[in-house]
């Protein structure tokens, strides 16, 4: 992939880039949030609360 580089504010790579990052942020943020309540209960499991 060819690097172009930065043309000052509001360049379009930079924005692009800027949105990329913040989806993967969220796909990455709701994965951890669907895994807490798996690992809560596995841990309660193995401590003997439930």
């Amino acid at each position: 992939m060819e690097e172009t580089k930065c043309q000052g504010p509001g360049c379009p790579e930079c924005e692009r880039r800027a949105q990329e990052e913040k989806e993967q942020e969220e796909i990455g943020m709701a994965v951890l949030l669907a895994l807490v309540p798996m690992l809560v209960l596995t841990l309660f499991g193995n401590i003997g609360l439930i």
